[in-house]
């Protein structure tokens, strides 16, 4: 499959929507100068692209999709800088994280599934999903791996914020309609097989991390959304030793035998628009 501009892959080009992935499931979404944030974090590790915080702390609508630190951690910071009347819209458990962690509450909306958000020209409906579940050999690669020795503080540094910032089953996936395009964004790289999701977004946005058979796992979803587009997140290893570089290519080589009019787009993060309009 020869290379196409993003632009042309995303199909929005007249739409003014933009989208920039920022490293792991930290995306914006602007259009008509209304922007959406969605699970803003910072990295820690200076090798892979470090998010610039002006451009996260201008945005006036940040959403959550769970309460897991690499989603929420950075939100105090972020509110001190850039444009004042921030808003953040999460779950209670979230909530009541930020709340602990200093975030004025009078910020921060609660959302449950089932309720619609109007921002500007965007209109996002709320989903019940679910987290990833970890499988046994994922989880044996993780921690049987020589990185645990070279990040070993790290480590200790994740696990005791994974008992700080708990997501308490409050997973949800956002639907986002505007002008007469469709976003579909995972909070986590699993879903609810008794909830009936929207199908055929124009791009579905799918976390990509935290399985050893993520290829066939995550065609399973692609399967149920059956999305024109997919934008891969979560693949790179912004916080070792549990994440890692997550090799895309098996992904892409299945989507194009089954799928081969479905466009995939997995380029490295940047601050640089996914689509130039």
């Amino acid at each position: 499959m020869p290379l196409m501009p993003i632009t042309s892959l995303l199909g929005l080009k007249g739409l003014h929507l933009k989208i920039k992935w920022y490293g792991t499931a930290t995306i914006l979404l602007e259009q008509d100068g209304t922007k959406l944030l969605f699970d803003p974090y910072l990295s820690r590790n200076k090798k892979v692209f470090q998010p610039p915080i002006s451009e996260l702390a201008n945005a006036e609508n940040i959403l959550i999709t769970h309460g897991h630190f690499d989603h929420i951690v950075d939100i105090p910071t972020i509110m001190k800088h850039g444009v004042e009347n921030k808003n953040i819209y999460c779950t209670s458990t979230p909530r009541k994280t930020l709340v602990s962690k200093g975030v004025d509450e009078r910020c921060i909306h609660t959302i449950s599934p089932g309720d619609e958000l109007h921002f500007g020209p965007f209109l996002v409906r709320v989903y019940q999903g679910k987290h990833v579940k970890y499988d046994k050999k994922i989880v044996v690669k993780t921690f049987i791996n020589p990185r645990i020795l070279a990040n070993w503080r790290q480590l200790l540094y994740l696990l005791r914020e994974n008992n700080v910032y708990p997501e308490a089953g409050e997973i949800v996936a956002y639907d986002i309609s505007t002008s007469d395009k469709r976003i579909f964004i995972m909070g986590s790289l699993n879903l609810d097989d008794k909830i009936d999701y929207p199908k055929c977004a124009d791009i579905l946005i799918l976390p990509f991390q935290g399985r050893s058979d993520i290829s066939k796992y995550a065609m399973g979803f692609i399967d149920c959304l059956k999305p024109k587009k997919v934008l891969l997140d979560h693949f790179d290893d912004t916080f070792p030793p549990i994440t890692s570089t997550v090799k895309t290519e098996p992904f892409v080589k299945k989507m194009r035998i089954k799928y081969p009019n479905v466009p995939i787009i997995y380029q490295a993060a940047s601050a640089k628009w996914i689509t130039t309009l």
